[in-house]
């Protein structure tokens, strides 16, 4: 009994968590907290900061780390600028329906920090971050595993039908803007269709004076031809990348990271996934699986609507 108190306190400590059966519906979005209650939580989690720099890192020799703060009781605040409500609700969301993710405890609004208007404390997750060097040390079948969990995952996302009007409409899952870093200002929406979608993000295409006339030829050609397909409105993750998905013992244990969360073109969630990716990486490799080899027009598309608009999208 003394032993699990004293690991409670640990830095490592997870709480034990399995996923549901997927709900084949989207969960309602919750109602969101007060701001009353959200602006207390916030002042909460302020000398919840403080306690994690001035004390916990300490005592345990851990790093502190600006935008994700360890906490004991398995617990941990995400206070950084890409925070906000919606992503708390996100997740909330796709908890309800059964996929591996944080349980939201409480999120906080700091009015007096526009650059961070919120702040999440949530559960601690177990696993490591899939990257490179665990991928390869896996073994096919563990592999497998991790490919066909994540896949199952995404579909069901992806079948859920829009609870928005029209259907068409591109939004949070709370029906509002989103936020992502590959739009311009690392805000879109709410948009009616893609239609408008596209509109919006080909609005600063510039042609590069360093660049010759027929590259910009090129690339407008290539975005026009994205642009002009028309592609289901599906709800995504919206920054699936190695460093937001966690697994433990062969299996996927975490999906981090839902403040991009959203109603996206079908194709967005893969394309995403491929934005620091060239062509015959690991993760391409396993985004392209998971994608069912589709979407790989839409790669070349997306990539020319990325270099005509590269000085209005920072995270690129």
């Amino acid at each position: 009994m003394l032993g699990l108190s004293l690991a409670i306190l640990k830095y490592n400590y997870t709480w034990p968590y399995k996923p549901v059966p997927q709900a084949i519906s989207i969960p309602p979005t919750p109602r969101p907290t007060p701001y009353l209650a959200r602006r207390v939580w916030g002042y909460v989690h302020k000398l919840l900061v403080k306690f994690s720099y001035h004390y916990y890192c300490r005592w345990n020799g851990i790093q502190f780390l600006e935008q994700i703060h360890q906490l004991p009781f398995g617990l941990i605040l995400k206070w950084s600028d890409g925070t906000r409500l919606e992503e708390a609700l996100a997740m909330q969301v796709a908890r309800a329906a059964g996929l591996p993710v944080p349980r939201v405890i409480c999120y906080g609004d700091h009015p007096d920090a526009p650059h961070a208007p919120a702040s999440i404390l949530m559960t601690r997750m177990p696993g490591q971050v899939l990257s490179e060097e665990l991928w390869d040390w896996y073994l096919p079948e563990h592999k497998a595993t991790i490919i066909s969990e994540l896949k199952i995952y995404l579909d069901t996302m992806r079948s859920w039908p829009s609870p928005w009007l029209p259907p068409t409409r591109i939004c949070a899952a709370s029906g509002g803007s989103i936020r992502s870093i590959r739009v311009p200002d690392r805000q879109v929406g709410p948009c009616q269709d893609e239609k408008e979608f596209n509109k919006y993000l080909l609005e600063p295409a510039w042609q590069d004076p360093d660049r010759s006339l027929e590259w910009y030829h090129k690339q407008t050609a290539q975005a026009e031809e994205l642009h002009s397909k028309s592609h289901k409105i599906v709800f995504t993750h919206g920054d699936l990348t190695p460093w937001n998905v966690l697994v433990h013992e062969g299996h996927v244990s975490a999906i981090l990271d839902w403040e991009a969360a959203g109603w996206y073109p079908e194709y967005w969630e893969f394309t995403t996934a491929w934005r620091y990716t060239p062509a015959g990486n690991w993760w391409y490799e396993i985004v392209k699986e998971l994608s069912g080899g589709q979407y790989l027009e839409e790669r070349v598309g997306d990539l020319a609507v990325r270099a005509l608009t590269s000085d209005a999208i920072t995270g690129w």
